[in-house]
């Protein structure tokens, strides 16, 4: 799932692109990617031929502004990312599943083709386009996602705040310093690795973060926040702020489905230390191998040597 680094890259590559650009129709294949009383149909009516003012971020949300005092909002999920660019319909055959099935009769499906060759064209992960906004400029605005995960929900602007999704976040990690940062501890008792993917502990960093956080503060994800000192403290919150800035400048990873809406790749995977680096000598080089182990229900990448238990 796309984390804070992945979501404001997007949202800074689409401010300069549809920002005053107005919304002329909305297409959609997969009903259920757009939470609306009344439907799709209610929808479109309200959002057709409406201006976006402005785009921004919170936690790993997607919120727009669009005119008319409405508010776009949109939660990409699992494998779910914002595209921008040109498509057209076309026609393909569909292939038969299974070995030895054959079909009775032409049967076709339409899909959408990226108009503009690179990687909107040749990467698969940009090809499963289930909902778009069409721009008055001839572009559109388009989330491909594989897994169908993805949400596009349409409220008035006074009852953002009160959307279930966005409720209880905790606050920016790029937008408090060290003592609203160390103060978050005093309430806080877990295993630091789960509180620092606790959305409403701090928004925005998930698993690929907490990792590579942990990693550069030497701190072993099954430590205890009750028994971390203050120097651990403010270690997690200068490698916090130092890894997602650097992340925001490699414009992301791309480990899975996440892309820029350029189609593009993001490139912090290239440098991280920790995550998904099971088996591989730490970088530190302190003779420690990284290891993974399960926390959760989700995976934790650390090196034993230097990464210590507290």
């Amino acid at each position: 799932m796309p984390e804070l680094p992945e979501v404001e890259t997007i949202v800074r590559e689409l401010r300069k692109k549809i920002v005053g650009l107005k919304i002329t129709d909305v297409w959609v294949d997969w009903p259920k990617t757009v939470k609306q009383a009344g439907g799709i149909d209610n929808f479109k009516k309200q959002i057709k031929n409406k201006k976006i003012l402005s785009i921004r971020r919170r936690a790993k949300y997607i919120i727009m502004d669009i005119e008319g005092e409405k508010t776009l909002f949109i939660h990409q999920k699992i494998s779910g990312h914002l595209l921008y660019g040109k498509w057209s319909r076309t026609k393909s055959r569909l292939h038969p599943i299974g070995a030895g099935r054959r079909f009775s009769g032409g049967l076709f499906r339409t899909r959408w083709v990226s108009d503009l060759p690179g990687p909107l064209r040749d990467d698969r992960r940009n090809g499963y386009i289930r909902f778009m906004l069409i721009l008055n400029n001839g572009y559109q605005l388009a989330l491909s996602d594989l897994r169908r995960f993805g949400k596009v929900i349409l409220v008035d602007d006074d009852k953002v705040k009160d959307l279930k999704e966005i409720s209880g976040l905790g606050p920016e990690p790029l937008e408090i310093n060290f003592k609203e940062f160390k103060k978050l501890f005093d309430k806080k008792r877990g295993r630091i690795k789960q509180v620092l993917m606790d959305p409403t502990f701090i928004a925005g960093v998930g698993n690929i973060y907490a990792d590579e956080i942990l990693w550069a503060s030497d701190l072993h994800p099954l430590s205890r926040t009750e028994n971390l000192e203050d120097k651990d403290i403010k270690n997690i919150f200068d490698f916090t702020v130092k890894i997602l800035k650097k992340a925001i400048k490699y414009k992301g990873s791309s480990i899975d489905d996440y892309r820029i809406p350029s189609g593009e790749k993001g490139r912090f995977q290239n440098i991280q230390n920790a995550y998904q680096k099971t088996g591989e000598k730490c970088k530190k080089k302190d003779g420690g191998v990284i290891e993974r182990i399960k926390l959760g229900g989700r995976s934790a990448h650390f090196c034993p040597k230097h990464q210590i238990l507290k």
